[in-house]
């Protein structure tokens, strides 16, 4: 019980140390950020990162949580690795699909949304949905695996990242709302590329990688929570 409750605890305090992180360096930051960006800066940003969020659920259909079911439901090391490059593989395939229409379409869309003619900041919200939603998904890996030392690495790296390239970005830039989601979803970006290239066995893009058979499965799972493997 002692053994359990210490690795519950190591393992917690590494998945939420980044987070306290952020909140904390985005405080400080707050008066800086303030100097550069208008109210209509920040309202402009708040809605795509909300947009992002909410369309970045729709997106993953629901493959990350089947990700997490079959991996503890399956114990045998080929098959999980099977299960985690079929997940990974379709969300890349449909998040870049997603990524590319957004960012043909960022006029109108930007004028609906936004009911301004501001196609860059949709274009930058369309990489932040392809880093967004793949990112979430090689963490949810990281958890499953429970390689806390890597999450906590990747999700610091990325923070790190962040506050460079948005003071950058604002501040020195003066890039406003662009700035400050390009700011955040470059540095995603670059950690999920650098996450993928690591763990390259596990993510499903050459040849085969996706299992049809898995991913009927999976995707049967996200409207069927009852349905296993």
């Amino acid at each position: 019980m002692t053994s359990y409750l210490r690795r519950l605890l190591r393992t917690g305090a590494a998945y939420q140390l980044a987070d306290a992180v952020s909140k904390v360096v985005a405080l400080a930051l707050l008066p800086i950020y303030t100097n550069h960006l208008t109210p209509a800066d920040y309202g402009t940003a708040e809605l795509m990162l909300t947009t992002i969020i909410l369309v970045s659920i729709v997106l993953r259909l629901g493959l990350g949580e089947a990700l997490v079911r079959f991996h503890f439901d399956d114990a045998d090391p080929e098959r999980r690795r099977a299960i985690a490059r079929t997940a990974t593989g379709t969300l890349f395939a449909a998040t870049t699909a997603a990524a590319i229409v957004v960012a043909l379409l960022a006029g109108p869309i930007s004028s609906a949304l936004l009911e301004a003619d501001r196609p860059a900041v949709i274009r930058a919200a369309a990489l932040g949905l392809w880093a967004f939603t793949n990112l979430e998904l090689a963490y949810a890996l990281l958890r499953v695996e429970e390689r806390a030392r890597a999450f906590a690495t990747a999700s610091l790296i990325n923070v790190a990242l962040t506050v460079v390239l948005t003071v950058y970005l604002v501040v020195i830039r003066d890039g406003g709302a662009v700035g400050l989601l390009l700011g955040n979803y470059i540095a995603s970006a670059v950690v999920l590329i650098g996450l993928w290239t690591v763990e390259r066995d596990a993510f499903g893009f050459r040849p085969g990688g996706i299992d049809r058979a898995h991913l009927g499965s999976m995707l049967r799972f996200a409207n069927n929570p009852s349905y296993t493997l």
